[in-house]
């Protein structure tokens, strides 16, 4: 089995290659910075490197291969976010319409079946929409709120236990890990099914933000709290750290759709669920994490 991976260096698409390499299957890699994979090329993988909106890079890619993994990236700096993701999708599909027997398999989100109101998810809508008119064998795998999502937390979580949102602290979502996500999308890559499903990728439980405090808290052995501000007070937050002020505004945007119960509004074909238990994750992940930071400062 032959397969292409954009985004080997992501949470999701690193976790994907090594798997896929542990199954025996020929994988290329997609590599803005191929320096990033040299870990995975000493396993066997192939480098073609450049950014996966280039019709040249993809074609290159999927040259004999049998699927593509596909994730649209997120460009923080970017002023027109929705606009890139059309400009990803547009190339995946013009490199599709000349492989038609070419199985497609995109990382995309829960609540992606909604045209507007959610923010960054909303690129998704359009690229599965795109996908689904081209594509005759398409997976659309529907991710819920990843609980690496977290560490993005993790600097005022040690710096003043805090973590920031404007979603309330009982606001609850079945997060999944992403090397869950990984997995399912190792199977369906390497399953060989044909046709078009979406399938929605959900954690073990569903657990609220002031869960996810309490377990943190208890595993740093330190008072961890959720804080809620405003959304413009968050976008603030957002900007001062890095981000575009447009990309920001679709954070909020997303955010505000966790309010309305958006994370429960599983409608695919079929339903996955990941086998990690959040305090694992934490201990796993959230702590190693802490730990290197304090070693750092």
């Amino acid at each position: 089995m032959k397969i292409a991976v954009t985004t080997p260096t992501g949470n999701v698409g690193s976790k994907l290659s090594n798997l896929l390499l542990d199954r025996g299957a020929e994988v290329t890699l997609i590599a803005r910075h191929p320096g990033k994979v040299n870990a995975l090329v000493a396993r066997g993988a192939r480098v073609v490197a450049g950014e996966h909106d280039n019709s040249s890079v993809l074609e290159d890619a999927v040259r004999d291969a049998n699927a593509l993994f596909w994730v649209n990236p997120t460009n923080y700096t970017s002023r027109d976010p929705l606009g890139d993701a059309r400009r990803f999708a547009n190339a995946a599909a013009n490199v599709i319409l000349k492989h038609p027997e070419l199985r497609l398999v995109q990382l995309s989100s829960v609540g992606a079946q909604l045209p507007s109101g959610t923010g960054p998810i909303v690129g998704l809508h359009y690229a599965e929409n795109k996908f689904r008119s081209v594509a005759k064998n398409f997976v659309a795998l529907r991710a819920n709120y990843f609980m690496e999502n977290i560490l993005t937390s993790l600097p005022t979580i040690l710096s003043d236990g805090n973590i920031y949102t404007s979603n309330s602290g009982s606001v609850t979502t079945p997060q999944i890990a992403t090397r869950d996500i990984a997995a399912v999308a190792a199977e369906v890559l390497l399953s060989g099914a044909n046709g078009q499903r979406v399938i929605d990728l959900a954690g073990p439980e569903d657990i609220s933000f002031d869960y996810c405090a309490e377990v943190i808290g208890g595993e740093l052995g330190q008072p961890v709290r959720v804080v809620t501000i405003p959304g413009q007070k968050l976008k603030v937050g957002l900007v001062q750290a890095g981000l575009s002020s447009q990309l920001a505004d679709l954070l909020v945007e997303i955010q505000a759709s966790f309010e309305r119960g958006m994370p429960h509004e599983l409608v695919g074909d079929e339903k996955r669920v990941g086998k990690t238990p959040y305090p694992q994750f934490v201990r796993e992940a959230v702590v190693p994490a802490a730990r290197n930071a304090e070693v750092r400062s």
